[in-house]
C-alpha cells in the first residue's frame, strides 16, 4: 500500500475512534464493546505501523548486502528516540493525524542523520576506463552502501559496471 493509501486508512480509523469516544467511555468501549474495540485498536496500531515504517523509510537507500550493518543503527535510533510512543499517544489519546505525520517525518531526519557516517564509510573512488585513458579523467565517487554516483551534487542511482574497479576514498564528498 502507498503511503497516501495508509494515510487514508488511518485517518479513518482514527475518526471512528475518536465517534466511539465521544460517545461511550472508554471502559464501555473496553468491556461492553470490547471485540470491535479490540479490533479497531489493532488495525490503528498496525496501520499506523505500516505508514510511519513508510515514511521514515522512504528515499532511504540501502543495498541488501549492506542491510545487515545498516539495520541495527536505524533500530537503535528508533528505540533511543521516543518517538513510537509520541506517535501511539497521537493515534490513541489524541487521534491526531498531523501530529503522527509531523513525528514520522522527525524520526525520518534522525534516521537520515545516523546513517551518514555509515554512508560516508562505503563511499569509493570509481576507476573506470576514462581514468586510464589519455588523457586521464578524475576518477567517480561511489557509495556501495547505497549503489549511487555522486555527479552534478546529488547522490544518483548507479550500477557498477563491469571492469570498474572501487578504491575506498579518502576525501568524501558529503552524503546526501
Amino acid at each position: 500500500m502507498e503511503s497516501t493509501e495508509l494515510r487514508k486508512a488511518l485517518e479513518e480509523y482514527l475518526d471512528l475512534l475518536k465517534r466511539n469516544l465521544a460517545v461511550a467511555s472508554l471502559e464501555v468501549l473496553k468491556t461492553k464493546y470490547k471485540i470491535p474495540f479490540d479490533e479497531l485498536r489493532h488495525n490503528i496500531s498496525s496501520t499506523a505501523t505500516a505508514y510511519v515504517k513508510q515514511i521514515t523509510l522512504e528515499n532511504i537507500r540501502i543495498r541488501a548486502d549492506f542491510m545487515n550493518e545498516a539495520q541495527p543503527l536505524i533500530q537503535s535510533v528508533v528505540d533511543q528516540s521516543g518517538i513510537l510512543k509520541q506517535i501511539s499517544a497521537a493515534a490513541f489519546k489524541r487521534q491526531d493525524i498531523a501530529e503522527i505525520d509531523q513525528l514520522a517525518l522527525t524520526l525520518k531526519g534522525q534516521i537520515q542523520q545516523a546513517l551518514v557516517p555509515f554512508y560516508d564509510k562505503h563511499i569509493c573512488l570509481y576507476l573506470d576506463d576514462e581514468c586510464f585513458g589519455n588523457p586521464p579523467k578524475a576518477p567517480k565517487f561511489y557509495n556501495e552502501a547505497s549503489g549511487c554516483m555522486w555527479k552534478d551534487n546529488a547522490w544518483t542511482p548507479a550500477e557498477v559496471e563491469k571492469g570498474v574497479i572501487l578504491l575506498p576514498a579518502q576525501d568524501k564528498p558529503k552524503a546526501a
